[in-house]
This record gives C-alpha cells, structure tokens and sequence, in this order.
C-alpha cells in the first residue's frame, strides 16, 4: 500500500481542511488507533473491526457465525467480545465464511425483491387482461 495513502488515513482534520477525501470515517479511526479495547463492542464497532456493514451484523449472528454476550432478547442492543471479535477478524477461514454468508443473504434478499417486482408487474398487467376477457372484449 503507499505511503501517500496510509499519510491520508491517518492524517484527520488535517486531509479535511486540505480538501482531501476521508478514506476511513472518525469513529472507525478513533477505534483502530485505541490502545486497548473496551470490555465489550457495540453494533457499529464490530462491524467496523470486521470491515462490514453495521446491517451486516444481524446476518451473521442469525447464520451462527458471531455470538452476541449474553442472552439480548431479539429487539435489544448487542454487545460483542473484542477478543472474539478480533479472532474472528484474523482468521482467513473464519472471514471467507463471513463472505459467503454475506453474499448469500444479499443474493437471496436481491432475488426475493426480483421476483416481487416480477409478480407485482404481472399481476397488473395480467388483472387488466382478465377483466377483459370476462367482459366479453
């Protein structure tokens, strides 16, 4: 990776007020550059160690492949272990089943959605015709 790039990431205000783009977000940054992690991580800082999305996290605890601490009731707030968290991240088997998990749950959402669509566009366009057809015309 450059050295120009890394300069950017870690640069902060600085790269801002320059009119630079912001490569990583303050909260992702400030997290990265901790020295010692909190006890345990919210939503959005597991995602951000994971290098997921924050709506991502629900995904992978549904398929078993993060476990929240505790038992949280379904609507509840989950916190996440960072030891755990950070093991998860550093295991290139564990991180490819992250992926295909990831890409299975997008790519069966995204043909659901697909096929909605397909039977809502159908199902306008055929009740017309039906409506005709009993009519006589």
């Amino acid at each position: 990776m450059s050295v120009f790039v890394n300069e950017q990431v870690t640069a902060g205000k600085g790269a801002q007020s320059s009119g630079a783009m912001e490569l990583v977000s303050s909260h992702v940054r400030e997290l990265l550059n901790a020295r010692r992690l909190q006890g345990r991580l919210n939503t959005r800082q597991t995602a951000a160690l994971l290098n997921c999305g924050e709506h991502d996290i629900p995904v992978l605890v549904n398929k078993g492949l993060l476990t929240p601490l505790g038992h949280p009731p379904p609507n509840a707030m989950k916190y996440f272990a960072p030891l755990e968290v950070l093991e998860l991240a550093g295991d290139r088997e564990k991180m490819g089943q992250i992926c295909d998990a990831l890409y299975e749950h997008w790519r069966e959402k995204n043909a659901a959605k697909a096929s909605a669509t397909r039977k809502a566009r159908s199902a306008t366009s055929g009740g017309s015709n039906g409506a005709l057809k009993r009519n006589g015309h």
